[in-house]
């Protein structure tokens, strides 16, 4: 190992300190590190706000706590500059919360990019059982699709970024909306020299070639559909109305973005009624032909019950700290097989979109929600788009208590917690509507990484040993 230190090829760091061109300074460990000591003795340092991962070996290991004790900083020593660009030591008088709260309230406030998640309808023609919305057969208006382009075309000009969210329901029931609303972005962004993309979160039962023409053509550029394990497993929960399964249609649609510039995340529900069914899902993906493709990853995540629709298969949840356990089994066979890259922290400066003053979802009708989460939920709504007026929306108390959302709150765990920087405090929903959960309490959503990273990031050191270059961090 050279210079006492190993940066593996896998990290990027996201917010790496200056190294200093003079020594005298005096250091402190990073609130924000994380130890492990591998198999070897060799230490495994994560800085999670950073983003830095190194291996430090009885070299590396004796310069990091030799600074930490108060010896000077040597700028020529690469472990002294690795150790200080990577955040793991810190300037004494450095203040790494109040930092890393600047670097959020920026960008939560941001006005120069604009996110939005837009439901062409909230109709579906699945059944899930552990769905959070109330679907209703429905259709956005002419008048709330003029009324968005009118808006984006107000704000256009101070904006340099502009990022819809496809949802529904199911948005592929009215995929003229969705062709005609992209049609309208893209010029005004066209005209405003606006950076335009957009994803698409779908069933993908009604997909076909045109469609997936329509992403190229649209900027569609992520698409998230879901498959709950292997068929017996997800015809079970994820069915047509009819009752029908809706399995191998999806997989023969998946197809479809072979070769394609879309990228595919499919994504895996799980709680303890499939959790078997996940290896002979990703067994399938394999041999269907869909693995080792640049432009499909799959992802895993638990099933929740955060809305009242999906209160009654709580029962069958995870706990985060529980499904952190079985995560990485997951993610190992998917890597074994070309679906997937061992997942990575990523920094989460801004936190949820919802707790953005600009941040809504826009229902067929105009009304405005704050959360996926929320949608058919009339209690939750803070306004309507026909009627949009920021100032007014001030007024609305639920607007309100969304915007009182506060991660660095000394009333949370979420202040005190060394994963702050790659959660922020995850959920808003089940902190600021604590009487909308299941249990009528406050339910912190912590980042899985808390209770696996020590087995990942061993095996994403592994990996880093054994070949070059490194797997990639997961982005999705």
């Amino acid at each position: 190992m050279q210079d006492g230190m190993l940066q593996l090829p896998v990290v990027n760091l996201q917010e790496p300190a200056q190294a200093p061109t003079r020594g005298g300074m005096n250091y402190k460990p990073s609130r924000f590190n994380h130890f492990h000591t591998l198999p070897t003795g060799e230490k495994l340092a994560f800085n999670s706000l950073s983003g830095g991962l190194a291996v430090l070996d009885s070299e590396g290991w004796a310069r990091y706590t030799a600074l930490v004790k108060g010896e000077p900083l040597d700028p020529k020593n690469p472990v002294d500059q690795g150790l200080v660009e990577g955040r793991f030591v810190v300037l004494e008088n450095f203040d790494e919360l109040a930092y890393l709260k600047t670097l959020h309230l920026r960008q939560r406030y941001t006005t120069e990019a604009w996110s939005l998640t837009i439901c062409p309808t909230i109709d579906c023609n699945f059944g899930c059982d552990y769905c959070f919305q109330r679907h209703r057969v429905s259709r956005m208006t002419e008048a709330v699709q003029a009324k968005l382009l009118e808006v984006f075309a107000q704000k256009a000009p101070r904006l340099s970024k502009f990022f819809v969210t496809w949802f529904g329901g199911e948005p592929t029931l009215a995929w003229d909306v969705v062709q005609k609303l992209s049609q309208g972005f893209m010029e005004i962004a066209e005209r405003n020299r606006v950076e335009y993309s957009a994803s698409l979160i779908t069933n993908g039962y009604l997909l076909d070639e045109g469609k997936v023409a329509d992403m190229v053509r649209y900027r569609i550029h992520l698409v998230q559909i879901t498959l709950d394990g292997d068929a017996p497993y997800h015809d079970q929960r994820r069915h047509l109305l009819t009752g029908e399964g809706s399995f191998e249609r999806i997989l023969a649609n998946l197809r479809l973005f072979l070769g394609k510039p879309v990228f595919v995340h499919i994504r895996v529900n799980v709680d303890v009624r499939n959790r078997e069914g996940v290896p002979a899902l990703l067994k399938r993906l394999a041999e269907e032909g869909l693995a080792h493709q640049e432009n499909l990853r799959v992802y895993f995540a638990p099933v929740t019950s955060t809305a009242p629709p999906s209160h009654g298969v709580k029962g069958f949840c995870f706990t985060r700290k529980d499904f952190a356990r079985i995560e990485p089994e997951y993610f190992t066979l998917a890597e074994s097989l070309g679906l997937a890259t061992l997942p990575y922290p990523s920094l989460q400066l801004g936190g949820c979109v919802a707790a953005h003053p600009e941040g809504f979802v826009v229902e067929p009708d105009g009304t405005l929600q704050k959360c996926w989460d929320t949608v058919g939920q009339p209690e939750f709504a803070v306004g309507n788009l026909l009627e949009y007026d920021p100032l007014q929306l001030a007024e609305n108390p639920v607007y309100q208590r969304w915007m009182s959302w506060d991660p660095f709150s000394e009333e949370l765990a979420c202040s005190r917690c060394t994963w702050l920087p790659a959660c922020m405090g995850g959920c808003p929903l089940k902190v600021v509507f604590p009487e909308a959960m299941p249990e009528g309490k406050v339910e912190l959503e912590c980042t899985t990484f808390k209770w696996n990273w020590k087995r990942t990031f061993t095996l994403l050191a592994e990996r880093a040993g054994e070949a070059e270059p490194a797997p990639r961090p997961c982005t999705g």
